[in-house]
């Protein structure tokens, strides 16, 4: 009960907003639990035919427990007609949008295209805008939990957004309906995979080109 109230109290701190902490009241038996907030089980084409489709788009990134592992045909099915509305009008925006060359970013007006160029996309959509569809839709249905209670967020971080009208030229709410794209990266459900910060690349990178300086000289 103490660790739930700190959780509701933080996230009202942290903004206030609708979206931030949600306390499932249905699910409230005296204490905290877990029999739904686990990492969802998607199963094989033999224990789950029902699921492949979602479990090829979906499965490797919700490593995360969620509320839905209780609901997981209803989640998919819904989750699996927003990913196909999705592509449909991806390729639609795709098909009159300029790329560009350096990075598969969508060239809008006063957008830098990095040093390269803007041309016409290949037919099909390029990986950056279906891994950033695969994050923001799967993300979208499955949001991440802590327990029965308390469900962090049912919003999406910005960064996740933001990358799907970069790389496919749509919104996510144009599919889905109902805009949960958070504006901030934090207490929010986020990309699955923990990409380091910029700051820490740039450190990464730094440091390991300080080591090979290190080691030339060494051999000199």
């Amino acid at each position: 009960r103490a660790w739930t109230l700190v959780l509701v109290v933080a996230g009202w701190l942290v903004g206030g907003s609708v979206g931030q902490t949600f306390i499932n009241t249905q699910l409230i038996t005296g204490g905290e639990t877990s029999l739904c907030c686990v990492k969802p089980e998607f199963g094989n084409a033999d224990s789950a035919p029902e699921l492949q489709e979602c479990r090829q788009w979906c499965r490797a990134f919700i490593p995360y427990s969620t509320l839905q592992s209780c609901k997981m045909n209803q989640t998919c099915t819904n989750a699996m007609s927003d990913m196909n509305a999705a592509i449909e009008l991806a390729n639609e925006r795709m098909s009159e949008s300029t790329v560009c060359t350096e990075n598969d970013q969508v060239c809008f007006p006063g957008v830098s295209c990095s040093g390269g160029q803007c041309q016409s996309p290949p037919n099909s959509l390029s990986v950056r805008c279906e891994l950033a569809l695969r994050r923001g839709v799967c993300g979208y249905h499955f949001p991440v939990c802590v327990s029965d209670q308390v469900t962090i967020s049912y919003e999406l971080c910005d960064e996740t957004c933001q990358e799907i009208t970069a790389y496919c030229n749509i919104t996510l709410v144009e599919v889905t309906g109902v805009d949960l794209c958070s504006d901030r990266n934090f207490g929010c459900t986020s990309d699955a995979r923990r990409r380091p910060p910029a700051v820490m690349n740039a450190l990464i990178g730094a440091g390991l080109s300080m080591l090979g300086s290190v080691a030339f000289g060494l051999m000199r």
